[in-house]
């Protein structure tokens, strides 16, 4: 597979990386393989909507970190742990941008459940 732009934010063998800590780190099931061609799709959904959604004044890569928060967590590429990864995988991409987040686990948890009961 060439690499793909996004890979210079975050990588699948990152994202497979980030999965596996936060099962170590949390418990859970750790389904070692995830689910085929799921994880490149959500990247490369997030870098698209990116790169479609035209922004002024937009920072370069914040829409992909925040694309991977619905990506990774729809489209279920662990069996388990999928908030998780979803999460830190954005956190990442923010950390490669300079950029933090500052949000207490209970805020966290609602944006979870926005999304889930919005789409």
């Amino acid at each position: 597979m060439s690499t793909e732009l996004w890979q210079t934010m975050i990588s699948i063998e990152v994202t497979q990386e980030l999965h596996h800590e936060s099962i170590q780190r949390f418990g859970s099931n750790p389904s070692p393989t995830p689910l085929a061609g799921r994880i490149e799709a959500s990247l490369g959904a997030a870098w698209n909507a990116e790169l479609y959604a035209d922004i002024d004044n937009a920072v370069p890569g914040l829409g992909v970190g925040g694309c991977l928060l619905y990506y990774l967590h729809m489209r279920h590429c662990f069996v388990d742990g999928k908030e998780r990864v979803a999460w830190t995988a954005c956190m990442e991409v923010l950390r490669s941008l300079g950029l933090t987040v500052t949000a207490t686990d209970d805020e966290v948890e609602q944006l979870f459940l926005d999304i889930i009961n919005e789409y």
